[in-house]
């Protein structure tokens, strides 16, 4: 970008906005109207940030935004706000409405001319296993915002997958699968591993884990586990096949389980899907295979308006009309 397009883009950013996870940072430069003029995607997630070094990180990457910037608002969702990140932001506790986000963010002060906050998390700590959440309360309150809702069943696939249902603007209930995280290991680490040839992702033989979780209601996880070793030894799992198999058997366990609280919830109806399209091409497959479709929002699509609206709401943007992008 030429000095002179940066120095008209820098004057007319009235906010930053940024999904800061363990692995990656997403962010995006903002208008006055919530228009994204910029964006970026950085690797240099919490796990790459040594000795609490986040608001020199923060200014690294967001440097081409920030200069001649003063006081100009940053807001952080994710697990930035975590007890591991830049600082931990109290979590709310569910049900909450998610309109409340803005009424309790985290502020850290001014770093390189930006003045940053973080939206804060969401906690479930009633009957059973307790749950937390950070970033996809965000993401979610973007896909109400996308679709004109005020009430749905959403899933948002990912390292630990969550499932969540929101009643007229209230985030009721949610639950986590560490999916991603569990197909990482065995993948990678074990005896399974050991018998895993290839990077790809295998379709036939994801299908056919997706429809053995099926069969058993998701119910035998650690003997189908073996099961899946056992196959590839005895010649019925060639080792091309083993991952795609193994994706399917536990993205088919945690449908098995989540449809069926769903259903104690008395959800039936649409379930949406967000996240990134290529993550969520094998849900899709799998909630097939279960008789749903499912409807698909990009969270790089809906998470900049919905941190932006956060932002505004807390008052921390005057919104107003922008003017054309530079391209």
């Amino acid at each position: 970008m030429a000095a002179s397009a940066r120095s008209e883009l820098d004057d007319r950013i009235r906010c930053i906005v940024a999904d800061w996870g363990t692995s990656n940072f997403r962010a995006w430069a903002l208008a006055g109207d919530g228009t994204v003029l910029d964006s970026l995607s950085d690797h240099r997630g919490l796990l790459s940030v040594e000795d609490g070094r986040f608001a020199e990180t923060f200014r690294a990457v967001c440097g081409p935004w920030l200069e001649g910037a003063e006081r100009l608002p940053a807001l952080l969702s994710g697990m930035i706000g975590s007890r591991r990140g830049w600082k931990e932001a109290p979590y709310l506790a569910a049900p909450v409405s998610l309109e409340s986000l803005a009424r309790n963010l985290c502020p850290l002060g001014e770093t390189g001319g930006a003045m940053v906050s973080i939206v804060p998390g969401v906690c479930l700590d009633g009957a059973g296993e307790p749950d937390v959440m950070r970033g996809e309360e965000s993401q979610i309150l973007g896909a109400l915002h996308a679709l004109g809702r005020q009430s749905g069943s959403f899933l948002l696939p990912g390292t630990h997958s969550k499932w969540a249902i929101v009643s007229e603007g209230r985030l009721t209930s949610f639950r986590t699968y560490m999916t991603g995280e569990v197909f990482g290991l065995l993948r990678k680490t074990g005896t399974i591993a050991q018998l895993v040839e290839g990077e790809a992702i295998d379709p036939a033989a994801f299908q056919r884990g997706v429809e053995r979780a099926k069969a058993g209601m998701g119910r035998d996880l650690l003997h189908a586990l073996f099961g899946t070793r056992a196959q590839s030894l005895l010649g019925r799992l060639p080792g091309s096949e083993v991952a795609g198999y193994l994706s399917g058997l536990l993205i088919g366990t945690e449908l098995c389980d989540a449809l069926d609280w769903l259903r104690r919830y008395g959800e039936p109806g649409e379930l949406v899907a967000i996240g990134a399209p290529a993550m969520l091409d094998n849900y899709r497959l799998a909630a097939k295979l279960f008789g749903l479709e499912l409807a698909i929002l990009d969270s790089a699509a809906v998470l900049p308006p919905a941190l932006f609206a956060i932002a505004v709401s807390a008052g921390l943007v005057d919104p107003s009309p922008a003017r054309k992008a530079v391209s």
